[in-house]
């Protein structure tokens, strides 16, 4: 192609959206995602996917499209600053079966009500202003309801201005000092402490516990519940102009994982209240296997998840999405360093339209999970291969796979090591099989009794506990009735859901895949399936053998 030559560097973008602002500014395709988001009449709340879907770029969009003063994109490092992790007291109740449900929601709901005040009236930083705030709208309600949340604003008056981390802290800290003055009474007056707790015996550490979950169940939640009906009715009653609170880097180490799962459920849950208020809106960015995660760990009875489907928006690409952004990002690239004319990904990359095998932009998607940041760093690794060229060849292509699929399977072990930390073991049972094959080849030759016997010895050796190590530890110990057979559905189960294969109860020419499909297959789902196919991502890297390069 005249004009334009392939240089050092040279990317069609970063792989994570806060690097990747020119792009993200210039070149930011929506599929209809944004207004959707943006819309307070709509209950879409959480925007959830899988690593790389574009959950950050979406909020980081809205985020630049809302004018100033109308939202905040809230810093959970510095909101918390492991203050939740250095609470002793925190620590005592998880540590003593204590459920804190109702504790995370009253923090978040305390939390979120301070925001949006602060939003509607940043200039209210001092007792004075507050008071004739307090003042004016006490003029304007009537009913007992409202009074009382308008005692709950009184109460925090001196405290709502301060640093949200501030907040924080004097929340804790009082519901600290509720705790030990009410453990005291349950002591017959003696003085509790934490370093004495191990000197209680067994009737006082039930009592104890008792005592410690009726403070929390009466947590002040219900006034907050009233201050969200009074934001409604007499604070953010202009329609115009929306608020936004906007949450992202959920699964990042803002606070430890003994607590996080919690604080994420409370977060969750605390969206539907706040829907109450017609002209506010929080956005939350959640990855799928944390979401997945949290689920697991904070189920207690009566928790219905079917009620929060309402909240999801669920990233979705399809192949025309990610064409356009890869378009316009090439386009954008070479337009803003060589040429003036419009081009494309047909002008850098081969086309032979006589047959599919030879199809680049087919050739590329299919070694995608259909997120933008696959297609995003094969296309970069396919122009760190085809320096000083003026177009990208069929070799510089297989060279970027290698790349590619090496960099993929060691981020699918990364990003599901939470749910899955036997991956990194696992996986590797796929190295050097076909493409495609039957479940029953899979079960004698892949899985056979010396490969669960080495995987025993390294869950063994690195202290791995997930699901896939219970049931193997479950099988050579003999310590309950599992077969191999379990053990070859519980490992399926997990490259299922990770994406590493796609199964089929059929046929062997339809599959169903994570990232389109059911995102998830259990034990039992698959101990029906017949067929096995490796995804084409990881073909390289596993040494796959397939009888075409499609």
């Amino acid at each position: 192609m005249d004009n334009i030559k392939i240089r050092t560097n040279m990317k069609v973008g970063q792989l994570d959206a806060e690097n990747d602002q020119n792009f993200l500014l210039n070149c930011y395709f929506d599929n209809g995602v944004i207004n959707i988001l943006k819309d307070t009449s709509e209950s879409e709340a959480i925007i959830l996917g899988r690593t790389g879907a574009g959950k950050t770029a979406s909020l980081m969009t809205i985020y630049t499209e809302i004018d100033k003063g109308y939202s905040k994109l809230i810093n959970l490092e510095d909101v918390f600053l492991r203050y939740m992790d250095n609470s002793s007291i925190i620590k005592f109740l998880t540590d003593n079966g204590v459920n804190l449900d109702l504790f995370y929601r009253y923090l978040w709901r305390h939390i979120l009500t301070v925001e949006f005040l602060k939003l509607k009236y940043p200039n209210l930083q001092d007792r004075s202003k507050f008071s004739q705030f307090i003042h004016e709208l006490k003029s304007l309600i009537r009913s007992p309801e409202e009074k009382k949340a308008l005692q709950y604003l009184e109460q925090w008056s001196d405290k709502y201005w301060i640093e949200t981390v501030e907040n924080i802290q004097e929340v804790v800290k009082n519901f600290s000092n509720d705790i030990t003055a009410g453990l005291e009474s349950s002591l017959n007056g003696n003085s509790f402490s934490l370093e004495g707790k191990s000197g209680l015996t067994e009737e006082q550490k039930i009592d104890v516990k008792h005592r410690a979950q009726i403070i929390v169940n009466n947590l002040q939640i219900s006034e907050l519940s009233k201050v969200i009906d009074l934001m409604d009715t007499h604070i953010f009653n202009d329609y115009k102009k929306p608020y936004y609170l906007l949450i992202d880097r959920l699964d990042e180490n803002w606070v430890s994982m003994d607590v996080k799962y919690g604080l994420i459920k409370g977060l969750i849950e605390e969206l539907k209240p706040f829907r109450k208020i017609s002209n506010v809106k929080i956005l939350v960015a959640l990855r799928v296997d944390l979401y997945q995660l949290t689920i697991e760990k904070t189920r207690s009875s009566g928790f219905q998840e079917d009620k929060l489907l309402s909240l999801i928006y669920k990233l979705h690409w399809s192949e025309a999405d990610l064409k356009q952004i890869i378009d316009k990002r090439i386009n954008y690239l070479f337009k803003h360093q060589y040429t003036n004319r419009e081009i494309g990904f047909e002008d850098l990359f081969p086309v032979d339209k006589k047959t599919e095998n030879r199809n680049a932009w087919r050739y590329l998607l299919t070694r995608t999970f259909y997120r933008p940041r696959d297609i995003l760093q094969f296309v970069n690794y396919c122009l760190s291969q085809s320096i000083d060229k003026t177009v990208i060849d069929w070799s510089s292509i297989y060279k970027a796979e290698k790349e590619y699929s090496n960099d993929r399977l060691k981020s699918l072990h990364e990003e599901w090591f939470d749910i899955y930390p036997s991956l990194k073991y696992t996986m590797y049972l796929l190295s050097n099989i076909d493409e495609l094959i039957p479940k029953s080849d899979f079960a004698s030759n892949v899985i056979n009794d010396d490969e669960i016997l080495k995987l025993y010895n390294l869950f063994l050796r690195y202290e791995v506990d997930d699901e896939i190590s219970k049931v193997v530890f479950d099988l050579i110990d003999k310590t309950g009735t599992t077969e191999v057979e379990d053990v070859v559905n519980e490992i399926l189960s997990c490259f299922y859901r990770t994406g590493l294969i796609g199964l089929s109860d059929n046929l062997p020419d339809s599959f169903e895949w994570s990232f389109k499909n059911l995102a998830f297959k259990s034990n039992f789902d698959c101990s029906h399936t017949k067929w096995i196919k490796v995804h084409k991502m990881f073909h390289e890297a596993l040494h796959i053998n397939s009888s075409n390069r499609i």
